[in-house]
C-alpha cells in the first residue's frame, strides 16, 4: 500500500519528520517497509497485515496517525445527498442478486456524462500510488477506492442488454474478457454479472471490457457492492489474477460503507464529468450493516496486559480510535441459581465501545485490549523478568530434533549443502519426472499453479536445484530432510519424513559411502546401495528416516582408542564381477578376530583392491601374524569365490 505523504496530509495535520512518522506506525504494528521520494513526493510504502483492510486505504492510514500524532481527522466532504431522491423520469435497471454470494448491492445510475481526461490533481494522486490514469470517470472510482477503502466500478449503462444486471455464480468454463483486453476461462464458482446476452463484470476483480467506460459513453451505473471474502479468493487464485479491489474483499471490505462511497463518488462525477442521477439509490441487502458493542471491563485489561493503565487514558485511546467509548457500571450476580430477585454486586466500571463498520477485525474484548495495549504504546511497559517453571514433560505432538541436526552433519561433513524447496509442486513438475498427477493428493485452493500438489518425493524439487545451479558451479552437492506425501487422496495420504541427497560428481560408490557413513554412525545395518539410483546429471539417493527412527541405535558402547598400532596392507583379487562387494568384505573380515576393518580401494575390470586393517586390542602384531591370517583370507577367497591373488 502506497501512502503520499500530501494526501495523508489532507485529513490530519502531519507536523513531525516522516522517518519519525514511519518508526511510530511500526511501532503500532503498521509495518513501515521503505519511505521513498518520488517526483517531490514522499511516498510511505505500507504493509497491510490480512486483518485490517481498512489500512488498504488512504483515510485508514490517516485515521491511524490521527490516534498517534492526538490529532484531529479530517473527512472528506460529501455533498449528495442519495436518500431523498425525486427523479421525473429515471433510467430503469432490473436487478437480480442472492445475497449469499452477493451480501450487498450499491448502486446508482447518472446520465448525460462527458468521458474526458482527469484534471491534473487526480492524475497526479493515481500516479503517486502506481497507478495508470484512464479516464475520468474510471479514475474517479479508482480514486475513491483509495481514499475510502470500499471498491467501485462503472458501467456503461447503455450497453447493458435488457437494462438487466444479474448476480449469479459461473458454472465453469465461461469465457469472460476483462476491461484491460485479456481472456479468461471462469472456474466453477465464480461470482459474475450478467445481462439478457453476456457476462459483463468478475465480481470483485476485474470488470468487463463489453460495458466499460469510454469517450463515446454517456450513461453510466456506479456500483459499490459488498463480497464473500471467500469467493472472491478462491476465484483469484484459481485464475492467478489478483486486482487492488480483490485483495480489498478478500479481506473484508467495510460492509457499511458502500452508500458513502457512492455518494463521494456521485459527488465527483457531476464535478468533473457533469451529467444528472437518473435514479432513486439501489441498496439491496438482507441484513442492516451497522456498528456493534464489544465491552471492555478495566480489570481484565490489566490482567492481560500485566499494567494498570489509568482510566482516563484508556477513554482518550479509544476516542481517538474513534470506538466512542463510554463508561457503564459492571454488575455481576453472586448466585447464579437465582434467575431473578438476586442482588446485584458492583464489580467496577465496563467501557463500553461502539465498533465503526470499517473495523471488521475488533469482535472481542481482546481485540481492544490489543488496541489499547499498541496505541498506549509497547515501548512503554515496564521491562519484566519472565515467571514460572520449566516445563519438564513432553507437550503434546513433540518432535526432538537432535537426530535431524546429526543427520545433518554427517551428510554435510561428506561435503554436501543442505536446501530446504517447497512441498507443493506443479502438474508440469509431475509431468517432467513421468508420473502421472492423477495419483497425487491435489490441494483445493492453491496458491498458484506451481504449487498445487503434495509432493511424493524429493526428488523433483532437488533435480530443479541441480539445474539451476549447474550453470554456475562445476560440482554440487545437495541434500534436503524434508516431507512427502504419499497417497491421491486425504483419506488415504500418509506422511513419510525423507531424506535425500543429489550429486553432479560423485560416483555410485560414493553415495553409497555417503549412506553407509550415515548408518554406521547411527548404528543401522541396512545396506547403503538400495537407497541409491543413477539419474542423468549424476546420482541420487533418498533414505525413508520415519521408517528408520526403530533402527537407530539408543545405546550406543562406545570403545577405548586403541593402544596398540595396526598393521596395514592392500591386497588385489582377481574375482567374477557378478559377486558383490559386501559379501567379499564380509567373508574376509570372518576370517580372523585381528581384521577390523575392511574397505573397497579400487576396482577396474575383474579386479578389486582391498584395504585391511589388522589389529589386536591387548598387544602388538607382526607380520608373522599376518601372513597367517592373509594366507587363510586368500585360501577362503578361492575356495568360495573361485578368486586369484593379483
Amino acid at each position: 500500500m502506497k501512502a503520499p505523504l500530501s494526501w495523508l496530509r489532507e485529513y490530519v495535520a502531519i507536523k513531525i519528520d516522516p522517518k519519525i512518522l514511519g518508526d511510530k506506525l511500526i511501532e503500532i504494528g503498521l509495518g513501515t517497509e521503505k519511505i521513498y521520494k518520488e517526483g517531490g513526493e514522499t511516498i510511505f510504502d505500507l504493509e497491510i497485515t490480512p486483518n485490517r483492510p481498512d489500512l488498504l486505504s488512504i483515510l485508514g492510514v490517516a485515521r491511524e496517525i490521527s490516534a498517534i500524532e492526538k490529532a484531529p481527522l479530517k473527512l472528506p466532504k460529501i455533498k449528495s445527498d442519495l436518500l431523498n431522491l425525486k427523479i421525473k423520469k429515471p433510467l430503469l435497471l432490473k436487478i437480480e442478486t442472492d445475497t449469499n454470494i452477493n451480501p450487498r448491492f450499491t448502486a446508482i445510475i447518472i446520465k448525460n456524462i462527458t468521458v474526458k481526461e482527469s484534471p491534473k490533481w487526480l492524475r497526479d494522486k493515481l500516479i503517486q500510488v502506481g497507478q495508470r490514469p484512464i479516464n475520468n470517470i474510471v479514475d474517479i472510482t479508482n480514486f475513491v477506492m483509495l481514499e475510502l477503502g470500499n471498491p467501485i466500478h462503472a458501467f456503461d449503462y447503455d450497453k447493458i442488454v435488457g437494462s438487466c444486471m444479474t448476480i449469479k455464480q459461473a458454472k465453469g468454463g465461461e469465457v469472460f474478457e476483462s476491461v484491460d483486453g485479456i481472456t479468461y476461462s471462469l472456474p466453477k464458482g465464480a461470482v459474475i454479472i450478467k445481462d439478457k446476452d453476456k457476462i459483463i463484470d468478475l465480481c470483485g476483480i476485474k470488470g468487463g471490457k463489453n460495458t466499460g467506460t469510454y469517450q463515446e459513453t454517456k450513461n453510466i451505473i456506479l456500483r459499490a457492492p459488498v463480497e464473500i471474502p471467500t469467493l472472491i479468493r478462491k476465484t483469484s487464485q484459481a485464475l492467478g489474477l489478483r486486482s487492488e479491489a480483490s485483495s480489498i474483499f478478500e479481506r473484508g471490505v467495510n460492509k457499511g460503507g458502500t452508500v458513502d462511497a457512492i455518494r463521494r463518488c456521485v459527488d465527483l462525477v457531476l464535478e468533473l464529468a457533469g451529467g444528472d442521477i437518473a435514479s432513486t439509490l439501489y441498496d439491496i441487502k438482507k441484513d442492516e450493516f451497522e456498528p456493534w458493542s464489544v465491552s471492555l471491563r478495566l480489570e481484565r485489561l490489566s490482567f492481560i496486559l500485566g499494567i494498570t493503565i489509568p482510566e482516563e487514558d484508556v477513554i482518550n485511546i479509544l476516542t481517538r480510535l474513534n470506538l466512542n467509548p463510554k463508561i457503564m457500571p459492571n454488575f455481576c450476580n453472586p448466585d447464579k441459581s437465582k434467575k431473578s430477585d438476586y442482588k446485584k454486586i458492583r464489580m467496577g466500571n465496563l467501557i463500553e465501545c461502539t465498533i465503526p463498520t470499517y473495523r471488521n477485525d475488533l469482535q472481542i474484548e481482546e481485540d481492544i485490549i490489543e488496541e489499547v495495549a499498541r496505541i498506549y504504546g509497547y515501548n512503554n511497559f515496564p521491562k519484566t523478568m519472565p515467571i514460572g517453571e520449566v516445563p519438564t514433560k513432553k507437550i503434546p505432538y513433540f518432535k526432538d530434533y537432535k537426530l535431524d541436526e546429526e543427520i545433518k552433519k554427517i551428510i554435510t561433513s561428506a561435503g554436501f549443502s543442505e536446501i530446504y524447496t517447497n512441498s507443493l509442486i506443479s502438474e508440469d513438475d509431475i509431468l517432467q519426472n513421468e508420473e502421472d498427477p492423477s495419483q497425487y493428493l491435489q490441494i483445493n485452493n492453491p496458491i498458484s499453479k506451481d504449487f498445487k500438489y503434495l509432493r511424493q518425493s524429493l526428488k523433483i524439487n532437488l533435480k530443479k536445484a541441480l539445474i539451476q545451479n549447474m550453470p554456475y558451479a562445476k560440482h554440487i552437492n545437495l541434500f534436503e530432510l524434508g516431507k512427502i506425501y504419499l497417497g491421491k487422496n486425504i483419506k488415504e495420504t500418509s506422511e513419510k519424513y525423507y531424506l535425500a541427497g543429489i550429486s553432479n560428481i560423485k560416483s555410485f560408490y560414493e553415495a553409497k559411502g555417503v549412506i553407509e557413513l550415515l548408518y554406521r554412525t547411527l548404528g543401522i545395518n541396512e545396506d547403503a546401495s538400495t537407497a541409491i539410483s543413477i539419474i542423468e546429471n549424476g546420482v541420487y539417493f533418498q533414505i525413508n528416516i520415519t521408517d528408520m527412527l526403530d533402527k537407530v541405535e539408543k545405546n550406543k558402547i562406545f570403545q577405548p582408542i586403541p593402544k596398540f598400532p595396526p598393521i596395514i596392507e592392500d591386497i588385489s583379487i582377481i574375482i567374477s564381477t557378478d559377486i558383490k562387494t559386501g559379501d567379499i568384505i564380509e567373508s574376509i573380515k570372518k576370517q580372523s578376530h585381528l581384521v577390523v576393518k575392511v574397505s573397497l580401494l579400487n576396482i577396474y575390470k575383474d579386479t578389486r583392491t582391498f584395504h585391511i586393517i589388522y589389529q589386536h586390542p591387548d598387544k602388538n602384531i607382526t607380520s608373522e601374524d599376518v601372513v597367517v591370517v592373509r594366507k587363510k583370507i586368500i585360501n577362503h577367497l578361492k575356495e568360495k569365490f573361485l578368486a586369484s591373488l593379483k
